[in-house]
């Protein structure tokens, strides 16, 4: 799928109140606003930010990249946390840093 991409993000850690550790990895990129109808109604013009799922071990890959970026991106289904998630595992044409590629 093509997306344009304005930027990844990685943030780990720790939790403060549990000592869980945390990892989360998005990507982020311009989706056309969708007016919708309904019990809450949407309206609006332009794009907006949607964000999925990025493997982090494919976060290198975008090193280079200058953002905004037009990009061929891989997905795969992932099952996360009780739901079916779309996973960026890659980009198309690009080799991958992960070890597993």
């Amino acid at each position: 799928m093509q997306f344009n991409v304005v930027g990844v993000k990685r943030i780990e850690g720790t939790a403060k109140a549990s000592g869980n550790p945390f990892d989360m990895c998005r990507l982020y990129a311009m989706v056309p606003i969708e007016p919708s109808e309904g019990k809450t109604r949407v309206t609006g013009f332009g794009m907006e930010i949607g964000e999925m799922d990025l493997d982090p071990a494919v976060l290198g890959d975008f090193a280079k990249i200058v953002f905004p970026a037009k990009l061929e991106l891989k997905t795969e289904q992932s099952f996360r946390m009780g739901e079916f998630k779309t996973v960026v595992v890659g980009i198309e044409g690009a080799k991958s840093s992960s070890k597993a590629a």
